[in-house]
């Protein structure tokens, strides 16, 4: 009885995560999420109080990948790196699976992190613009930026963003986006320049 329960609660999880992507956590039905779990909405409410209560299941594991990303890279970074030392890292960038299992860069490969960035209602809005506010803090140090809140920083918070949400949503496997998401982080910390340099 307890393995139909779990994957009942399993199955409700998965369905309203397609919901969500889809749709956005405000646009989705849970007569949907009800439907495509082969369940009832009354029955979804023994497993969750809410629809935010399912919000919440969802994103308790991408944030914690957030907040250690965070933890582990952006209040670690005091210094500026050479050109040569970017370089050298990212040639080692090229053992892609060594560099999601070893780094904090697999926090990022959460497809779940799109419900997140899509929010516009809830509590865990804050915790959206809070995770967006440490990457612009972030970025305008790297940038020689006093203000985090420069147009210049927003406009590469977005692009990054972006970046993320279409690795995301076009690989669907998970192999293929890592790939994918290193090849994009190359190009925007240092591959416009490292290109240009490798140019004959």
């Amino acid at each position: 009885m307890q393995i139909k329960k779990e994957e009942i609660r399993e199955t409700i999880l998965e369905k309203a995560q397609e919901e969500f992507l889809i749709h956005g956590y405000e646009g989705a039905s849970m007569r949907v999420i009800a439907k495509k779990a082969n369940t009832t909405i009354g029955n979804i409410y023994h497993y969750y109080d809410s629809k935010e209560g399912i919000l919440e299941e969802l994103l308790k594991e991408p944030i914690e990948g957030l907040h250690k990303l965070v933890k582990q890279h952006f209040e670690k970074e005091q210094r500026v790196y050479t050109l040569e030392e970017l370089k050298e890292a990212f040639t080692q960038m090229e053992d892609v699976f060594k560099v999601m299992e070893e780094t904090e860069l697999q926090y990022m490969m959460d497809r779940r992190l799109l419900i997140l960035f899509d929010l516009k209602t809830t509590r865990f809005l804050k915790v959206k613009e809070y995770f967006i506010g440490q990457f612009k803090e972030h970025m305008a140090w790297h940038l020689g930026l006093e203000d985090s809140d420069s147009p210049y920083v927003d406009i590469i918070t977005e692009m990054f963003i972006a970046c993320i949400r279409h690795v995301l949503l076009q690989h669907q496997d998970s192999i293929e986006a890592q790939k994918e998401f290193i090849k994009v982080f190359r190009m925007l910390c240092a591959g416009l320049v490292i290109n240009q340099e490798n140019k004959p």
